[in-house]
């Protein structure tokens, strides 16, 4: 193979032959002809690593330890653990050389039971154990300068050993990864015990992305949380909906405290993803909260707003003085099959329909809104079909989307499914 006419060619040419394929037996393959070939098919076939039962990471733990130059560990950039319930064991052996992988960029770790109800065995249990004492190992590193020193975005959906929900305070060193940009966890516990020494990092954080799906979040630990980066660009705050308070000891922090948590970033944050408990279905949304202070009047920055539940206190915000001055879409995501759109559609009725701000009011206090997107997204199976069924729904709905145009807003509406796993597929 040494002689061979494809290893002839201009290492950049043959650069481009190892990029364009993408079968990785292949590249294994051609790996193992010759010392020439697998120092240009390694970089790619460890760039980006996807591990879903032990035996693979088994595997792959026992090729990064082999000693040779380039070391592999350093190879990977993508590294995405998602471990399937049930599969044979040993994930763990792979946890201890995350930290050797000095070029990860991108870190996606899953529970192998996240979406599953058997925390209580005492197997789980074990297992479980082992594998977040090397997470809390690394993560701890980390912050003492060694490893995942270039990581840019994490994504953790993970669950506890005893229950769906995890503490993220015996991970804190998370929150203040040096070139960390995006972070996403899901049922995650962010209790008042977090923000303990997360001061000293306040504005210096170069997070531009966060999203907590279906945490519990005290008011302490969202201030103190929201407090560290210098300048974020994009939040979703998807705040315990679903499930009861895992901490009898914390108070859930209020929709009126998020928003001013929220304050802190104010001079650039321009996507917010709002979830809600409190729907604003059954009564006027122009009377269902009382804004405290400037609302989101100071969030000249934000341009995208989405409301999963149709948030009484952001809607009320919307229709008021405290509105953001310069948005440009707004997305209300609903719980339910559309009935609403059987309402008429006279201005008179407008404010009466639960949940669909009147046109008038959106033209009036958002003068650069452009976008109104509604989503009807029932919490369990739906066949979306019946959504256009009536011929008087449709009738209404071409009629509320002219009321719309005639202000300058363009009106779509969206139906989507989604399932109870967590974290849920995103509404598209």
């Amino acid at each position: 193979m040494a002689s061979s006419p494809l290893l002839s060619v201009p290492t950049e040419l043959l650069l481009a032959v190892v990029e364009a394929i993408d079968d990785a037996a292949s590249l294994r393959s051609f790996a193992l002809t010759c010392k020439r070939a697998r120092l240009l098919a390694e970089p790619v076939l460890y760039r980006a690593v996807l591990v879903t039962t032990g035996s693979q990471a088994s595997c792959l733990a026992k090729a990064l330890q082999q000693q040779q130059l380039p070391a592999r560990a350093e190879l990977v950039q993508v590294l995405d653990l998602r471990p399937e319930y049930g599969r044979d064991a040993d994930v763990e052996a792979l946890t201890p050389l995350i930290g050797a992988m000095t070029q990860l960029r991108t870190l996606s770790m899953e529970s192998p039971f996240a979406n599953y109800g058997y925390w209580d065995s005492s197997t789980i249990h074990g297992r479980w154990e082992a594998l977040t004492q090397g997470y809390r190992a690394l993560f701890l590193d980390a912050q003492c300068g060694a490893g995942l020193q270039k990581l840019e975005s994490l994504t953790i959906h993970w669950s506890g050993d005893a229950d769906r929900f995890w503490l993220l305070t015996e991970f804190k060193p998370i929150l203040t990864l040096p070139a960390l940009q995006s972070l996403t966890v899901s049922c995650a516990v962010l209790g008042d015990d977090l923000a303990d020494a997360l001061a000293a990092f306040a504005g210096t954080t170069p997070l531009t992305h966060l999203e907590l799906v279906e945490c519990f979040v005290s008011q302490k630990a969202l201030t103190a949380v929201l407090a560290l980066p210098r300048a974020l660009r994009s939040c979703h705050l998807g705040i315990m909906r679903y499930h009861a308070n895992p901490l009898d000891d914390y108070h859930q922090a209020s929709p009126e405290q998020q928003l001013e948590a929220l304050r802190q970033q104010r001079h650039s944050l321009q996507q917010l993803t709002w979830f809600d408990k409190a729907f604003a279905y059954d009564t006027d949304v122009r009377r269902v909260s009382t804004i405290s202070g400037r609302g989101l009047h100071d969030f000249t920055e934000l341009y995208t707003l989405t409301l999963d539940g149709a948030s009484p206190l952001l809607l009320s915000t919307l229709l008021s003085e405290c509105a953001p001055p310069n948005l440009d879409r707004l997305r209300v995501i609903r719980q339910d099959e559309g009935t609403i759109l059987d309402h008429p559609t006279d201005s008179v009725a407008y404010a009466r329909i639960p949940g669909i701000p009147p046109p008038i009011a959106l033209h009036q206090h958002l003068p650069k809104l452009r976008h109104l997107d509604l989503v009807f997204s029932p919490e369990e199976h739906y066949d979306i079909e019946p959504l256009w069924a009536k011929p008087d729904r449709r009738e209404r709905v071409k009629r509320l989307g002219e009321d719309y145009h005639a202000r300058g807003i363009h009106l779509a509406i969206f139906a989507a499914n989604r399932g109870s796993a967590f974290p849920a597929l995103p509404v598209r």
